[in-house]
C-alpha cells in the first residue's frame, strides 16, 4: 500500500498554526531533526506507533505502514528548508489579541527601527527574552508579555527582515557580511545610529526629528542610495590616483 503524505514545500504555505507550532518545538530547544518530524507528524497526519525492524510501524489515514530508517530520512527532507530562515519576512499576524504591523516593516518610522535593532542585537548578546519582549509596542502596538514560541517568532521576524532589507538595500547593508564583531556592540552601534542620521539630516540638527518620523523604507532608500554614490565615488578617485 502507497502512503502519500502531503506536506508545506516553503516557509511561506504554513498556516498562522503551523507557524506557531514550528515557533514553539523550536523554543522548547529541540534538535532540527526533532522538529522536521514533529511538524511532519502533525501536518502530514502521521503518527509513529511503534519501532519495528529497520524503521517505525505508523498509522496514517486508518491504515498502518511500515516505513524504514531511510523513507523516513526521504521524507523529512522535503521540509529541511525549516532549517533555515524564510526568504521573505514572515510573522505572526496577531499575538494575545493585538494585530502586527507589515511583515516588511513598512509604516513604521526610521527611529522605531533604531530601536528595533537596538533591541535585536541585545538578544542576540544576551538571550534574554524580555528585550524581545520590548520590541512588542512596536510590532503589535501594545506592551506584551509574550509565552515563548512567541519570542521566538519575533526573533525568526527581525532576522528575516535583516535578511532582507540587505538584499534590497545592499549598498547600505554591504559590510553586514562582515564577520567580525566589534568589542563594544553597544558603542558600535550607537555610531552606526548617529552616522545614518547625520547622512539623512546633512549635518542640519533641526531635520534630525524629521528624519526619524521618516517611513523606514523610505529612509533606508535614501542611505542606500548615498551608500552607491559613496562606493562609485571611491573607485572613481582610486581609478585617477592609478
Amino acid at each position: 500500500m502507497t502512503l502519500n503524505l502531503i506536506v508545506p514545500t516553503c516557509w511561506q504555505e504554513l498556516t498562522q498554526k503551523q507557524l506557531r507550532y514550528v515557533y514553539y518545538l523550536i523554543a522548547q530547544g529541540f534538535s532540527q531533526t526533532a522538529v522536521q518530524t514533529y511538524c511532519l507528524c502533525r501536518w502530514a497526519g502521521l503518527e509513529i506507533i511503534c519501532p519495528e525492524g529497520d524503521g517505525y510501524r505508523v498509522r496514517h489515514a486508518y491504515n498502518i505502514h511500515h516505513i524504514n530508517a531511510e523513507q523516513l530520512t526521504e521524507v523529512l527532507s522535503r521540509i529541511d528548508w525549516l532549517n533555515r530562515l524564510p526568504i521573505v519576512p514572515l510573522r505572526l499576524q496577531e499575538i494575545q489579541g493585538c494585530q502586527a504591523v507589515a511583515a516588511d516593516l513598512q509604516g513604521i518610522s526610521f527611529e522605531s527601527y533604531l530601536v528595533l535593532e537596538n533591541l535585536f542585537q541585545g538578544y542576540l548578546t544576551t538571550m534574554d527574552g524580555k528585550l524581545l519582549d520590548e520590541a512588542t509596542p512596536i510590532l503589535y502596538g501594545k506592551s506584551l508579555e509574550l509565552l515563548p514560541e512567541e519570542q521566538m517568532s519575533i526573533f525568526y521576524w527581525l532576522s528575516t527582515v535583516k535578511q532582507y532589507f540587505s538584499r534590497r538595500w545592499n549598498h547600505l547593508f554591504v559590510a553586514a557580511s562582515n564577520p567580525s564583531q566589534p568589542k563594544d556592540m553597544q558603542a558600535h552601534l550607537q555610531n552606526i545610529m548617529d552616522t545614518q542620521i547625520r547622512a539623512l539630516t546633512k549635518g542640519d540638527i533641526t531635520k534630525e526629528r524629521e528624519v526619524l518620523q521618516m517611513d523606514v523604507h523610505r529612509a533606508l532608500t535614501e542611505l542606500d542610495a548615498q551608500a552607491k554614490e559613496y562606493e562609485e565615488l571611491k573607485r572613481e578617485t582610486k581609478t585617477t590616483a592609478v
